[in-house]
């Protein structure tokens, strides 16, 4: 008879639970089975494993998640940009601008919007004169042109010499006689033309960072913002910035 002797140092099969979802096929799984098992997985690794792995197998929803976010703020700032208005935008030739955020503020002011969020004045002091003073240098020129034609400036602010070379003032200025309530135009003084207002003050050449006096304002003929643009100039009389 043979006789088998069992090694004690041998270890037994383990036995596989036919329930352990670690043993099923992924297809078998219910979906609180896979993330239990999603679970266990990610509880056994480091941390480094654990990044590896939620990039590895995570990747498209990450991606969407991210692209949501990316939409929401977006659809979030053209809601804001929406409401945003341009009151007025004031353009001012050979300032030496240092100070446009404080002539802004100003304009706003006079306007009565200083608290508002969505109503916006522009003071644009990027364009220059020639050594003449009378014609604009040739790329301001062209985005002087430019913005008139895009509507994007409401009022004109420059030297006697620049003003007065507009040779058909009619066609880019509004009458100021008509466009103005005359006491207002009255408190001005006399004036040369009626297409810009001549002011002597050395508070609005600071204001504007000008070193030319007197100042010539004119309102553009295809201004879009023409209500402010009078408004401005009301409480320029009643400053008594003439």
């Amino acid at each position: 008879m043979r006789i088998e002797l069992k090694d004690e140092n041998q270890e037994e099969p383990q036995k596989i639970d036919e329930n352990d979802i670690r043993y099923k096929h992924e297809s078998d799984l219910t979906k609180k089975e896979k993330r239990e098992l999603e679970k266990m997985k990610l509880s056994s690794m480091g941390l480094g494993g654990k990044l590896q792995y939620i990039w590895a197998y995570y990747k498209p929803q990450m991606a969407a998640v991210v692209a949501v976010i990316a939409i929401a703020f977006f659809a979030k700032d053209l809601y804001q940009n929406s409401k945003i208005h341009t009151a007025l935008t004031v353009m001012v030739i050979d300032s030496y601008g240092m100070k446009q955020e404080e002539a802004e503020e100003k304009v706003q002011e006079a306007l009565g919007i200083q608290d508002d969020p969505y109503e916006v004045v522009t003071v644009d002091e990027s364009l220059r004169t020639g050594e003449d003073g009378v014609a604009l240098e040739s790329y301001s020129q062209m985005a002087f042109t430019t913005k008139v034609a895009a509507k994007a400036v409401d009022v004109l602010i420059g030297s006697e010499q620049y003003m007065d070379g507009f040779e058909f003032k009619d066609e880019y200025f509004m009458d100021l006689t008509e466009l103005l309530p005359e006491d207002v135009y009255q408190a001005f003084g006399e004036q040369e033309d009626k297409y810009s207002i001549t002011i002597t003050s050395d508070q609005l050449a600071s204001d504007l960072e000008v070193a030319y006096e007197p100042i010539k304002i004119g309102i553009l003929a295809n201004s879009e913002n023409v209500e402010n643009a009078v408004k401005w100039l009301t409480k320029l009389a009643e400053r008594g910035n003439v």
